[in-house]
C-alpha cells in the first residue's frame, strides 16, 4: 500500500507466452470487458490509469473490431509488441478515493524464447523477468491451436513453440519468491486462448473441452509440479478464453521457417462467423478471479494497518490521559504538554477512524464480486 494522501493497492500481473499468442489482446480485453461486465454494478468500477493505457487499449481494440467487420481475420495482420509496454489499470469502488492497481507488462514474447537480443534488449529482458518473477499473479496465455493440431508428425517440436522449459525457469522464480512472501497473492492461471474451434458453448458444433484441459496438463506438467514443490500454498487455476467468440478455424498448416524449432512455424487460417460481433467467452471468470484475489489481499493488508492503528489511537489516548500527580500535570496544562498529547491521540483516532472506512469498502467490493459465480469453464489445478 502505497501514496502519502491515499491508500493504493498496487499489484504486478504477469503474462507468460511466447510470441503470436495474442499477450497484447488479452491485456485490452481485460479492461474492454471488464468495464461491460461492471457496467450495471454501483459498488465497484474498472478503468484505464492514465493515458498511455487508454491509447494503447484503444489503438489494441480498434484494430481487432476493424478486422473483424472485415471479415478477413488472420492474427499476423496484428502489429506484434516491439518493446516493454506497461498497461495500468484501476478496480476502484464507486464514490471511494480507494483504488486497487493492476500493473500488467507486456512484452515481446520472443524475449521470452532468446532471453533478449544484443546486449539492450537482454537487459530489458532481465527487467522484465524481474517483473515476472516479482508479480502476484502469473497468467499463462497458451495458443490452443497449436496445442490441438500439432498433429503426430510436429508433437516433437509442439513444447519447443509453447517455450515450456522457459515457463518454467520463470515460474520457478516466481514460485520462490512467493513462498518467502506466504502472506501476499500466488496465483497461477494457465489460459488457453482462440479457443472458439474447440469448445461448444462458443458456437463450435464440437466439443473438444476434455481434450483441450488434457493437452495442457501434460504439456505443461513440469511447471506445474515446479510451482508443488516451490510454492504448495499457490493456487493454481485453468481457464479457456475464447479470444474473440466470432471466429472459427478454417485450417492450420505447417509452413517452413528458418530459425524456429524445427524450422516450421503454424499457420492458421480462421473464418469470421456472421454478424462478426466479439463475444468472448471467460473472460469474466478470469475478470472475477483477479477482482476477488486481490481485493480479498487489500483486504488483509488493511485489516492489519487498521490493527496497527488502533493499537497506536489506544496508547496516545491513554498517554493524553495519563495523570502524573497535581503539580505535573498543572505544569502539563500550562505548557501546552496536555493539548499537543490531546491533538496526537485525535489524530491517531482520526487514522485508525480512516483505516476502519478503508476495510469496509473493500469488503463491500469483495461482497460484491463474490455474488458471481464461476464458471463451468473454470477449474483447479491444486
Amino acid at each position: 500500500m502505497t501514496d502519502a494522501e491515499r491508500p493504493v493497492f498496487e499489484y504486478k500481473i504477469g503474462l507468460l507466452a511466447p510470441s503470436q499468442v495474442g499477450k497484447s489482446t488479452l491485456i485490452a480485453s481485460l479492461l474492454s470487458e471488464g468495464q461491460r461486465m461492471l457496467t450495471g454494478d454501483t459498488t465497484v468500477q474498472l478503468v484505464a490509469a492514465d493515458r498511455l493505457t487508454r491509447n494503447r487499449i484503444a489503438i489494441a481494440d480498434n484494430l481487432v473490431a476493424g478486422a473483424l467487420k472485415a471479415r478477413v481475420f488472420q492474427p499476423k495482420l496484428m502489429p506484434g509488441t516491439s518493446d516493454p509496454a506497461w498497461f495500468r489499470l484501476l478496480l476502484e469502488p464507486r464514490g471511494r478515493d480507494l483504488p486497487i492497481r493492476f500493473d500488467i507488462l507486456d512484452y515481446p514474447g520472443g524475449w521470452l524464447e532468446s532471453g533478449g537480443e544484443g546486449p539492450e534488449h537482454e537487459q530489458k529482458w532481465n527487467e522484465c523477468d524481474a517483473f515476472l518473477a516479482d508479480s502476484s499473479v502469473l497468467i499463462v496465455p497458451i495458443d490452443s491451436v497449436l496445442l490441438m493440431e500439432a498433429g503426430a508428425e510436429h508433437a516433437p517440436v509442439l513444447t519447443s513453440h509453447l517455450a515450456v522449459f522457459q515457463i518454467k525457469q520463470v515460474v520457478l522464480r516466481w514460485a520462490k519468491n512467493r513462498r518467502e512472501r506466504a502472506g501476499e497473492p500466488a496465483m497461477v492461471i494457465f489460459c488457453p486462448v482462440k479457443c472458439e474451434t474447440y469448445l461448444s458453448d462458443s458456437g463450435s458444433l464440437q466439443d473438444h473441452s476434455a481434450a483441450l484441459k488434457h493437452q495442457v496438463v501434460d504439456q505443461f506438467s513440469e511447471v506445474l509440479e515446479t510451482i508443488r514443490e516451490a510454492a504448495p500454498h499457490a493456487s493454481v487455476r485453468y481457464l479457456p478464453i475464447d479470444t474473440y467468440g466470432c471466429v472459427e478455424l478454417v485450417s492450420a498448416r505447417w509452413v517452413p521457417r528458418s530459425g524456429a524449432p524445427g524450422n516450421v512455424e503454424m499457420e492458421p487460417k480462421y473464418r469470421v462467423r456472421p454478424p462478426g460481433t466479439i463475444t468472448r467467452k471467460g473472460l469474466e471468470d478470469l475478470i472475477s478471479l483477479l477482482c476477488r484475489q486481490l481485493v480479498d489481499s487489500a483486504r488483509m493488508q488493511s485489516e492489519q494497518s487498521a490493527a496497527r492503528h488502533q493499537a497506536t489511537a489506544r496508547y496516545s489516548r491513554e498517554y493524553a490521559d495519563l495523570r502524573e500527580g497535581f503539580f505535573r500535570d498543572l505544569w502539563n496544562r500550562a505548557s501546552g504538554e496536555r493539548g499537543r498529547r490531546e491533538r496526537v491521540a485525535e489524530a491517531d483516532q482520526q487514522r485508525y477512524t480512516e483505516a476502519q472506512e478503508v476495510t469496509r469498502s473493500l469488503f463491500d467490493v469483495l461482497a460484491a464480486l463474490a455474488e458471481r459465480r464461476g464458471g463451468p469453464r473454470l477449474h483447479h489445478l491444486s
